[in-house]
């Protein structure tokens, strides 16, 4: 196959090398285009790389192959098309929230199975796994050092962060919270 087409392009007459480079330099647009957020630029580039080279591939200086024209537009367009629609596609699932994997978890919300304070982590079950968790301590509350927050087996939580594996959660429930002296 590979000696088939260093054959089939070693027939090509020499100025056809420009629209075999302009063709390939539309896909790399079409590519380019996937993987940068510019509205479809590099794309409407391509396309018109893609008509130019094939055009120059075939020399259509000949009257007859004027009818080329025709399909040619006929297919960049439909290929326009349906590159467009992959875009947006590509785009929508750019702006889509996380869904799997520690950043998914993140503004869910779970229940305490294991009493969950500051210093000392619970256990609380969130999108049917088990993770150990401590509770967020608010900028106003930080100043009781003597009481501890603890979040009582069988609250809801809200997760907001993940710290070396640990979820931190604050109460999704008002009055649930218990306080235990340190001593």
């Amino acid at each position: 196959m590979i000696i088939a087409s260093y054959y089939a392009l070693q027939v090509l007459p020499e100025d056809s090398w420009v629209g075999v480079t302009l063709i390939f330099l539309a896909f790399v647009l079409a590519v380019v285009d996937l993987m940068v957020t510019n509205h479809g630029l590099p794309t409407l580039a391509g396309l018109v790389a893609l008509i130019l080279g094939v055009l120059l591939l075939f020399n259509t200086l000949a009257p007859f192959l004027w009818a080329l024209l025709i399909p040619l537009v006929a297919v960049v367009l439909l290929g326009g098309v349906f590159l467009m629609r992959a875009l947006s596609k590509v785009r929508a699932a750019k702006e889509r929230l996380v869904a799997t994997g520690v950043e998914g978890l993140i503004g869910e919300v779970g229940v305490v199975k294991e009493p969950v304070g500051v210093s000392s982590p619970g256990w609380i079950f969130v999108h049917g796994e088990w993770w150990q968790a401590i509770a967020a301590i608010a900028p106003e509350d930080a100043y009781e050092q003597d009481h501890e927050q603890v979040i009582k087996v069988g609250c809801k939580v809200l997760v907001v962060g993940f710290q070396d594996g640990i979820a931190t959660v604050m109460l999704f429930e008002p009055a649930a919270l218990e306080y235990s002296t340190n001593s």
